[in-house]
């Protein structure tokens, strides 16, 4: 269905109107990176305010035995991370990011560059990672999942700074679970939409198309379709709000984010990390055309697993990462992740050294770069990744 078009008449954006927008906004600034790919910009914002001071030796150690419900229900401690973000710094780093990100002045000028022809009419998902919702009101579980206050500064940004009505907006995680109090009764924006595994988000005619790998759609060996989530095939632009976590791929952020987005990925599990399942989905035309920008929420983050509580770090100023990571290439973005994550598990010695393993089964970065031409993936030191890091 064609839309009408019509510009958002802000004063921000008729400002932002002015600007030439070309496809090679992204480019390199340092003579030693002439050979960077245009749109493979890292930018790393790191504030050591983000977060306030966490007691992980509190929260030790960090699995579910200090879940209240969960592990035998010893409710250890009464901290959750989640309470201990600062929403208006958070704010601040993400201004400063999209502006790095664009070379863009203000904050109206990264967004018209990210999302050229942005009309008043148009339609925004944003996918959050909910992997460890417990599916269960009584359990407020500590286990890292995407947390509001990144939400709520991105939907301000959209509403307030774009001039998108909330009810054109969805948070989703297709095959997951929003918690009513943890979640949605912290959303500050109360007429956006909500769509996880309840009722039928599924859209019957676009599904995955895998390549050289082909899964099964769950354990009883039955073959079926992946389909999209009718919040992606229905929207015009996806923004995609990832975790920096260590999974059996090595990295879960930016592309595997989206096994959130299909029926139930279980049956994709299995040696993914060299199998071309990720790849594929990413490559799946509602995903590729239609995600403008990644964003890592790594403020809290794990480099030991993906299903527990954050760790404290050692590569970081600070225990806790209080970082955020922006680019519209999700596996360069990937791949300087799961840098990251190799760095502090070195780090944190020999005794965790068997973590290195999954770090090695990342073959779906090459493909996704060499078979679908989705981004770059490389190793420090980066070539054709421009990484820049940001005291914010």
């Amino acid at each position: 269905m064609m839309k009408n078009n019509t510009p958002i008449s802000r004063r921000t954006f008729l400002e932002a109107s002015t600007a030439a927008v070309v496809s090679t906004w992204l480019t390199p600034v340092s003579a030693d990176r002439q050979k960077a790919h245009p749109a493979s910009r890292i930018l790393r914002i790191h504030n050591p305010k983000a977060t306030k001071k966490w007691d992980y030796a509190a929260n030790a150690p960090w699995n579910h035995t200090v879940e209240p419900g969960e592990g035998g229900g010893t409710e250890k401690t009464k901290q959750r991370y989640y309470d201990y973000i600062n929403e208006d710094v958070v704010a601040g780093m993400l201004d400063r990011g999209l502006r790095e990100l664009t070379d863009a002045k203000s904050t109206a000028l990264a967004w018209q560059k990210l999302l050229p022809n942005l009309s008043k009419d148009d339609t925004f998902a944003i996918k959050m990672n909910m992997n460890n919702a417990s599916f269960d009101e009584k359990i407020t579980t500590n286990r890292m999942d995407q947390t509001m206050p990144l939400v709520n500064v991105l939907l301000n940004d959209l509403v307030n700074g774009l001039g998108i009505p909330q009810q054109q907006i969805t948070l989703l995680d297709a095959s997951r679970w929003f918690h009513p109090v943890i979640m949605k009764a912290r959303c500050k924006f109360p007429k956006v939409k909500w769509a996880d595994h309840t009722g039928d988000p599924w859209d019957k005619n676009e599904s995955v198309t895998f390549t050289k790998d082909k899964p099964t759609l769950d354990r009883n060996k039955r073959s079926g379709n992946f389909w999209m989530p009718k919040a992606y095939t229905r929207s015009d632009h996806i923004i995609n709000l990832c975790l920096m976590k260590r999974h059996g791929c090595g990295i879960t952020g930016a592309m595997k984010n989206h096994f959130g987005s299909i029926p139930s990925p279980a049956c994709l599990h299995e040696n993914m990390g060299e199998r071309s399942y990720i790849a594929d989905l990413c490559n799946t035309p509602a995903i590729r055309n239609k995600v403008h920008l990644n964003i890592a929420d790594a403020l809290f983050a794990n480099w030991h697993n993906n299903v527990w509580a954050p760790r404290p770090w050692k590569t970081f100023p600070e225990q806790s990462p209080n970082s955020l990571l922006l680019s519209t290439d999700p596996v360069a973005l990937d791949s300087v992740m799961l840098d990251h994550i190799i760095k502090e598990i070195k780090a944190q010695g020999p005794e965790f050294a068997w973590l290195l393993e999954s770090t090695n089964r990342h073959g779906f970065l090459e493909y996704a770069m060499n078979y679908h031409k989705l981004g770059i993936h490389e190793h420090k030191p980066y070539k054709q990744i421009d990484y820049r890091q940001i005291e914010a």
